[in-house]
C-alpha cells in the first residue's frame, strides 16, 4: 500500500513539471494567488516538519553507540544542520553562477542542469522512506514539494520558455523517476544515508522557499499566503499528533 502511495506522490511531482507552462500562461493575478498559496505552505513545511526533522535527526545521531568518539555531543547533533547548510551553499551557487556568468554558456547550463537534476532525484529518493515513517507526511511533503516544483518550473517557463520545453522539464521528470527507481531498487543503507539525503535537500528547500517562493511584499495576496500557511500548520500538527503518541 506505501508503495502505491509513493508511485501516485511521485507521479504528482513529476507532472508539475509539465504543468509550470500551464500555470505561466495564466493570468499575473491568478499566478500571485497560487504563489502566495503555495508559499505559505512552503513556509509552514520548513518550520513544523523541516527544521524539527533536523533536529531530531541530530539528537539521534549523537546517541549512536561509538559516535562520541568522533566529536563532542554538541557538534555532532549540529552535524545534519551543517549537511542542510551546505545544501544551501551548494544550490544558491549554482543559481549564482548560472544568473552571473556571461561566458561559456553551454558549461553553465551543464551545470545548473546537474543540480536541479541532483534535488528532484533526492526529492523522489527519500520519498518513500517518509511514507513508510507516516502516510500522512509523505502526502504533506509531496504537497510541499509539488508547489516548490511548480513555482520554480514557472520562473524558468516565464524567463526561459524554449530550454524549459525541450530540456528542463524532461531533465526533472527523469531525475524523478530515477530517484524513485532507486529507492525501491536499492533503499537507503542506513538510517544516517537517509538522514544526510534528507539535510543535503533541505538545504536545497530552505533557499527555495525563502527566496523564491515567498512572493514580494507587492505581488503577495496575503490571504492566499495565510490560508496556504494555517492549512499545512493545521496538516503537520494533527500528523505530529497521530505519528508520534
Amino acid at each position: 500500500m506505501s508503495w502505491i502511495i509513493a508511485c501516485f506522490c511521485v507521479s504528482a511531482i513529476a507532472g508539475c513539471h509539465w504543468l509550470a507552462g500551464v500555470v505561466a500562461a495564466r493570468p499575473e493575478s491568478e499566478q500571485q494567488c497560487w504563489a502566495s498559496l503555495g508559499g505559505g505552505a512552503g513556509v509552514a513545511y520548513v518550520f513544523l516538519h523541516l527544521l524539527p526533522e533536523l533536529a531530531i535527526g541530530g539528537k539521534a545521531l549523537s546517541e549512536a553507540q561509538g559516535i562520541k568518539t568522533f566529536a563532542t555531543t554538541p557538534v555532532i547533533e549540529a552535524f545534519l544542520f551543517l549537511v542542510a547548510l551546505i545544501g544551501v551553499t551548494f544550490f544558491f551557487s549554482m543559481d549564482v553562477i548560472s544568473w552571473q556568468s556571461k561566458k561559456n554558456n553551454s558549461m553553465v547550463a551543464l551545470v545548473h542542469g546537474l543540480a536541479f537534476a541532483l534535488i528532484n532525484y533526492l526529492y523522489a529518493y527519500t520519498l518513500p522512506a517518509l511514507i513508510t515513517t507516516g502516510r500522512l507526511y509523505g502526502l504533506l511533503f509531496t504537497v510541499a514539494i509539488s508547489a516548490h516544483v511548480l513555482l520554480a518550473d514557472r520562473t524558468m517557463a516565464r524567463h526561459h520558455p524554449l530550454v524549459y520545453r525541450r530540456r528542463f522539464r524532461w531533465l526533472g521528470t527523469a531525475a524523478v523517476v530515477l530517484g524513485f527507481a532507486h529507492a525501491a531498487l536499492l533503499p537507503p543503507i542506513t538510517d544516517l544515508t537517509l538522514a544526510i539525503a534528507t539535510a543535503f535537500l533541505g538545504g536545497g528547500l530552505l533557499i527555495s522557499v525563502f527566496r523564491e517562493e515567498i512572493p514580494s511584499p507587492s505581488s503577495t495576496r496575503l490571504w492566499w499566503f495565510l490560508s496556504g500557511l494555517s492549512l499545512m500548520t493545521v496538516l503537520l500538527l494533527r500528523a505530529l499528533s497521530l505519528y508520534h503518541h
